[in-house]
């Protein structure tokens, strides 16, 4: 997603309609199968948190692992093709 999208992030979160179908998705149920298959939930909460405070390190480093798998690249462009929908 661009960076200039943040109020179009902002109202994509707002729209619980909007999450509730993107996460029913195919390609997000693949992604979080890559995410669990790599870490389990603590790390992934524990990594979430950081983000969340604003230490992205270990969240760029699980992202560079999704696009490094299989398909991961091409799964991530899909999810941000959807997000750009809505």
């Amino acid at each position: 997603m661009k960076q200039n999208n943040q109020p179009n992030l902002q109202q994509l979160l707002s729209d619980k309609k909007a999450i509730e179908q993107l996460t029913k998705s195919p390609d997000a149920k693949a992604l979080a199968s890559i995410l669990t298959r790599s870490q389990d939930q603590a790390s992934l909460k524990h990594i979430a948190e950081k983000a969340a405070k604003g230490d992205t390190a270990q969240l760029n480093q699980l992202i560079q692992s999704i696009v490094r798998s299989p398909g991961g690249a091409e799964l991530l462009q899909r999810l941000n093709s959807s997000l750009e929908q809505k």
